[in-house]
């Protein structure tokens, strides 16, 4: 989309165009001519599916910007959309301008294509990565990490343990902690030591504990171990009975 003539061409510069129309002037002796450069270049959305692919990262140029979202040209005379949804996994954007601004050039990704309907769906977040998906690399149950403190709710805490992944630490869990007072306390933007739980990446869910509640899940492991190391301590003595009596 061009919304003014020198984006296209300056003075000087020697181009293709398409006589389109002649009409005569205000004089006698004067003509206007109207010429086309769109016309020369062919109608870009003709070929657009072979030109991109769903998938495909490329680079654009943000043109406008709107309440719901920013409008990239990744090529001359293909705008596609980015809506607000679709620009960053690592924070919630209120206005489109804070991650994209008019005139610069940025990556996305193409999620779908329309070339009937001249349009084509876009992704800045999908350009920069979608941090759980090596969540499971970078985190593990039972692993004492820090957080910042995002958000208080009545049934927990919401623990930010990086841009983009969050945490939730339930209010049940805050009871298990030798130090509520002091967590109960805390204010977002507070730092907060917190235990992995559990991870369920496809959900994108991730349940924390209070740092301190390690103990007493190492306590608990050591009992099950030593539990099942009596029930099979007895299951080998009513063996070894059983073939003595048989024996006999």
């Amino acid at each position: 989309r061009v919304e003014k003539p020198d984006e296209v061409v300056a003075a000087g510069d020697v181009i293709q165009v398409k006589l389109i129309g002649i009409q005569k002037g205000e004089q006698p002796d004067q003509y206007k001519i109207a010429l086309s450069i769109k016309q020369v270049t062919g109608n870009p959305w003709e070929n657009v599916n072979e030109t991109f692919s769903e998938g495909d990262k490329v680079t654009g140029k943000v043109t406008r910007c709107t309440n719901f979202g920013a409008f990239v040209e990744i090529a001359p005379g293909i705008e596609g959309l980015v809506h607000i949804s679709e620009m960053s996994y690592k924070k919630r954007i209120l206005k489109p301008e804070d991650v994209a601004k008019p005139g610069e050039v940025i990556p996305v990704v193409v999620k779908e294509i329309d070339a009937a309907k001249r349009r084509v769906s876009l992704s800045i977040r999908d350009a920069e990565g979608d941090p759980w998906m090596d969540v499971q690399e970078k985190y593990h149950v039972g692993q004492v990490v820090e957080g910042n403190l995002e958000k208080k709710e009545n049934f927990g805490y919401f623990v930010s343990l990086e841009p983009g992944i969050t945490g939730l630490l339930p209010k049940s869990g805050i009871k298990r902690s030798n130090q509520t007072s002091l967590i109960e306390k805390l204010k977002p933007g507070n730092t907060v030591t917190v235990i992995i739980e559990e991870i369920k990446p496809d959900e994108r869910r991730i349940t924390l504990g209070p740092g301190d509640s390690r103990d007493e899940g190492d306590w608990r492991d050591f009992t099950k171990d030593s539990q099942k190391s009596l029930g099979s301590l007895g299951e080998k003595l009513q063996q070894a009975l059983k073939s003595k009596n048989e024996d006999t």
